[in-house]
């Protein structure tokens, strides 16, 4: 028989399918969301829901119900509580800080008093595309797809609100509203990235395509579509560098989006000493 070709081999593998699905979905979500973010200098926001989202993991075992469930309901919770924390006088780092530690400290507690460990929610916590069933791979890539559609339908007034969020609260614009909604957002994506990329590293396919993109696009929008670009291409990369390598595929997927950043840089300085009058 002849050899399967090299590139397809890993679509032999229902387990393969299913872990494309989910990573490049959330690949291309989470840079779509996280060019706001970014913009909006809350880099951080995802690491810290993540945290958050730990914390239900530990509450989901600790109380016998999904994990998924336990998730989404802290970290959306806290998705809706964080503006209003940062509105009561604490600086934005200083809001993300308590939510940060609060998360991971109180994740700690709930599973140690559920009698579990904390190398049990390893999956949860550097990701498991691997494990995942088609079903989990569609709810996940739901929940991405949401996501997207809410950027989608509400574009025009979430760059009025990151821009300048006091002009577009003068224009009539319901900005509390927006940005409670946009942390919501962030938390889906957290909640869909929880088994794909895992909750520690999650937030950096949020942040990091979306420094890439913008070493090369000069307009907003066009960093919002490059940033989804490289995050979509990066989870599929680093997926099959991971398959070949025998290497935890959240990690590779960072990494690689890491690697187009660092690319991006160094095409960007290129250029710059080809312009007329360069040095």
């Amino acid at each position: 028989m002849p050899a399967e070709t090299p590139g397809l081999e890993l679509l032999a593998h229902g387990f393969m399918r299913h872990a494309l699905i989910a990573c490049v979905a959330i690949g291309l979500a989470a840079p779509a969301v996280g060019t706001f973010v970014v913009q909006r200098r809350q880099s951080l926001i995802g690491d810290g829901l993540g945290h958050v989202a730990f914390a239900g993991v530990g509450l989901a075992v600790l109380v016998d119900v999904p994990v998924l469930a336990g998730a989404a309901i802290l970290a959306v919770g806290a998705a809706l509580l964080l503006p209003t924390l940062q509105r009561s006088g604490l600086t934005g780092d200083l809001a993300l800080a308590i939510v940060f530690y609060g998360g991971i400290a109180l994740g700690y507690v709930l599973l140690h008093r559920s009698g579990a460990s904390v190398t049990s929610a390893l999956g949860v916590l550097f990701g498991s595309p691997l494990t995942l069933s088609l079903g989990d791979a569609l709810a996940i890539a739901g929940l991405a797809a949401a996501a997207v559609a809410i950027v989608a339908v509400a574009y025009r007034r979430l760059v009025a609100v990151t821009f300048d969020e006091q002009a577009a609260r003068v224009a009539g614009v319901a900005t509390q509203r927006l940005v409670r909604l946009l942390t919501v957002v962030v938390a889906l994506v957290v909640i869909g990235g929880m088994y794909a990329i895992g909750i520690l590293l999650v937030a950096g396919m949020m942040v990091v395509p979306v420094a890439a993109a913008s070493q090369l696009t000069h307009s907003y929008r066009a960093t919002l579509l490059g940033a989804a670009a490289v995050g979509g291409g990066s989870a599929l990369l680093g997926l099959t560098a991971a398959y070949y390598a025998d290497e935890t595929p959240g990690a590779a997927i960072v990494l690689t989006a890491i690697a187009c950043y660092v690319a991006a840089v160094g095409l960007r300085a290129l250029r710059s000493r080809r312009q007329p009058g360069a040095a």
